[in-house]
């Protein structure tokens, strides 16, 4: 019995030389590639080519499917993503060294490909020209060739120590589905002005103010006035004219 027991000793010994756990070699970060991207229910995968230490592809390494692309700011519904485009560089890796577990713990630039940017800034690059940037200065400065869409389910408020300025190189629109108020000590207005009332029809305008103008002014309707009149020139009028007194030079 005793050298049965050997015997099968031996065996153990035996295959464990022919077929080595080589887990120690998987434990080693590799270099490697995004060969495709896609998402599936919420999780977005690549598959990744192994490469040499040079970037040489290991023609020996075959590719690894579907490798679970890491998200910052995980959580339910919440998190970062974008994912990779084909050629981006990485790090793969395998949980506990084991091959069936293939992760990515890195994206690398390849050499000057990285967004531009300065000591002490922050960059969030989809592409050139596409970007939020916080400068030196701590300037937030967005850049997009397209549209820009912003959505608040409740209220917005936009607070500014200083001047606020909006520029269109076309039309603008303030619309509220109530109430419009602007309000400063001083409120300046240039340029021509067309006002109506809802739907383009007549319109109703209440003041509360005095009123100063320069320049003629042309009325059609019905004139309404309660309180005194001064007109310092001569009086055009054509048509009837009613008075219930009148007093001054002759007629």
């Amino acid at each position: 019995m005793a050298e049965k027991g050997n015997l099968l000793d031996l065996l153990r010994k035996a295959l464990e030389i022919a077929m080595p756990d080589l887990r120690h070699y998987y434990r080693v970060v590799r270099k490697a590639k995004v060969e495709a991207t896609y998402a599936s229910d919420g999780r977005y995968y690549a598959d990744v080519q192994p490469l040499r230490n040079d970037g040489t592809v290991d023609d020996a390494e075959p590719v690894v499917p579907k490798v679970e692309i890491p998200v910052l700011w995980a959580g339910p519904q919440r998190g970062v993503v974008c994912p990779p485009v084909v050629g981006t560089l990485c790090d793969l890796s395998y949980y506990d060294g084991d091959p069936q577990y293939p992760t990515i713990t890195n994206f690398r630039h390849a050499g000057g490909d990285a967004p531009a940017a300065e000591l002490n800034e922050f960059v969030i690059q989809l592409e050139p020209g596409v970007e939020i940037r916080i400068d030196q200065k701590k300037q937030v400065v967005t850049l997009t060739p397209e549209n820009v869409d912003t959505k608040a389910g409740k209220s917005w408020i936009i607070n500014c120590g200083n001047d606020a300025r909006i520029v269109a190189g076309k039309n603008a629109l303030v619309e509220a589905g109530e109430q419009l108020t602007y309000r400063a000590p001083k409120i300046l207005r240039e340029g021509n002005e067309t006002a109506t009332g809802t739907g383009g029809e007549i319109g109703t305008s209440f003041e509360r103010a005095h009123r100063q103008h320069e320049g003629s002014y042309t009325l059609s309707g019905p004139a309404a006035i309660t309180g005194d009149v001064v007109i310092t020139g001569n009086l055009s009028v054509s048509g009837n004219s009613s008075a219930g007194s009148r007093s001054g030079g002759s007629i």
